[in-house]
């Protein structure tokens, strides 16, 4: 019987004193208020809510809203190509229970989600991490990578922009690991979650279910279109026998999407490029003071990040859980530390993507601490 245990990010929300704290590890950009949204779109969401149809969709989700996503993310692919999800955490599973036998060799990266570990795990899977080099700017360890590579090794799970540390890679990186896997026919699952969030100068990538044929690309709403509270994300591959499992799956899960949630992403997807800037807005500004905070900091240092919506800090003298338990305790701030992302780096993940953030960011990094 699979024993699913607690994640530790959920671990720590839970067990340490947090009701009152400021929360300041959020991956996503500050969520949007319903007058914010109205006010950036012009839309009239009472209208589009009391215009929702409260029906069940189809398992693989609204026709229409995928060829939407289809159309602004993946434009190379179909319509059916495309599955919806109720968020990422559905999707992650699907995938991994669609593709993964008790055996099978996973490769993925820390710091890294832990669930795109743990679920793995639980599926019986053998899961070797591999350090990205927190010397280089978080890049990928190639050699490493190219030696953990066999026979058995099923998939290969990767994440840019990267949570925690920010880190992107470049198209020429992406083609070398699409390579090294369709050498082996190795799987390569994609947490693009943050597809969007890159920073100034920093190219995107296209998606990795457009590039390789065993391949499957995941994104959400709540990451970088800042809005946790849709619960909705999507899956996309070119293997129509894989998606089709991902579909029987889900019958056993959530059946469908909310058509709620649907009907209004449907509405709110012409102002992505609108929503990206208000977030990337908000980043930017925040990385340009964490980067003047930590200028001859002895205490803390950090390979800024170049896409996504937080930054790994990490801790010259200090383990990271006393750091962050006392930074909780007496100062009443929450910042997430670097075992929530299966890495020994001594660290904690912090957010950029919080309004005014700057006299809490002046808080964390007291030199006192």
């Amino acid at each position: 019987m699979n024993t699913f245990k607690p994640f530790k990010m959920a671990s720590y929300s839970q067990n340490w004193p947090t009701n009152t704290a400021t929360v300041m590890h959020s991956s996503n950009p500050e969520p949007f208020s319903w007058h914010e949204l109205e006010a950036l779109t012009q839309l009239d969401l009472k209208q589009i809510l009391s215009d929702c149809p409260m029906a069940y969709e189809s398992t693989q989700g609204s026709p229409h809203l995928r060829e939407q996503l289809i159309s602004a993310y993946l434009p190379t692919l179909k319509t059916n190509d495309l599955a919806l999800t109720s968020g990422a955490q559905e999707g992650i599973f699907l995938v991994i229970n669609s593709l993964i036998e008790a055996g099978d060799e996973v490769l993925t990266f820390t710091p890294c989600f832990e669930p795109l570990v743990s679920v793995a795990q639980e599926a019986g899977a053998d899961v070797k991490l591999l350090e990205l080099d927190q010397n280089n700017h978080w890049s990928i360890p190639w050699q490493s990578l190219e030696n953990a590579i066999n026979d058995k090794t099923k998939m290969l799970i990767i994440n840019f922009p990267h949570n925690p540390t920010g880190s992107c890679i470049t198209p020429i990186e992406l083609e070398r690991l699409i390579s090294l896997c369709e050498k082996q026919g190795i799987w390569i699952f994609s947490d693009e979650v943050f597809r969007g969030l890159e920073h100034r100068n920093q190219s995107r990538l296209q998606s990795v279910a457009e590039l390789y044929s065993k391949s499957v690309s995941m994104g959400v709403m709540s990451k970088s279109m800042a809005l946790p509270g849709i619960r909705l994300g999507w899956l996309a591959t070119q293997d129509l026998k894989l998606m089709q499992r991902c579909l029987e799956i889900k019958s056993h899960l959530s059946i469908c999407q909310s058509s709620l949630d649907a009907h209004i992403t449907t509405h709110i997807l012409p102002f992505t490029n609108l929503i990206l800037k208000r977030n990337l807005s908000i980043i930017e500004s925040n990385k340009e003071i964490v980067k003047q905070m930590l200028v001859n900091h002895s205490e803390f240092r950090c390979s800024l990040p170049h896409g996504s919506a937080t930054a790994f800090i990490e801790l010259t003298n200090h383990p990271a859980e006393d750091f962050c338990i006392k930074l909780l305790k007496e100062e009443h701030i929450f910042v997430m530390p670097g075992p929530a992302f299966l890495t020994d780096h001594s660290g904690f993940r912090l957010t950029l993507g919080k309004h005014q953030a700057e006299p809490i960011y002046q808080t964390i990094f007291k030199s006192d601490y």
